[in-house]
């Protein structure tokens, strides 16, 4: 009976019952069609903005420039640039609640 007992105790110290601890540490992960939905989204809203706003937007946020030589791509000032970059957000933020 104690070799029984030692034998079982050591097998359930081995299996374990229910998810494993690597399952419990992975991600779950979203559904592909439901990105690719938010994709054409966020692209139909950005083709939306205006002219100005748009290329200011794309400068800044998509090629990473700073503001100082997105306003001298412009031939604009600094402001103006940063004024045009948070419209661009403001509006694609509300073209994307709604």
């Amino acid at each position: 009976m104690r070799n029984t007992y030692y034998t079982r105790y050591a097998k359930s110290r081995r299996e374990h019952v229910g998810i494993s601890d690597e399952m419990m540490v992975m991600m779950p992960v979203a559904a592909g069609q439901e990105w690719a939905w938010r994709a054409q989204e966020l692209e139909r809203a950005f083709l939306a903005l205006t002219p100005l706003y748009r290329q200011a937007l794309h400068m800044i946020a998509i090629e990473g420039i700073s503001y100082e030589d997105a306003a001298d791509r412009c031939h604009c000032p600094i402001g103006t640039i940063k004024s045009r970059v948070n419209r661009a957000r403001f509006e694609l933020s509300r073209r994307l609640d709604s």
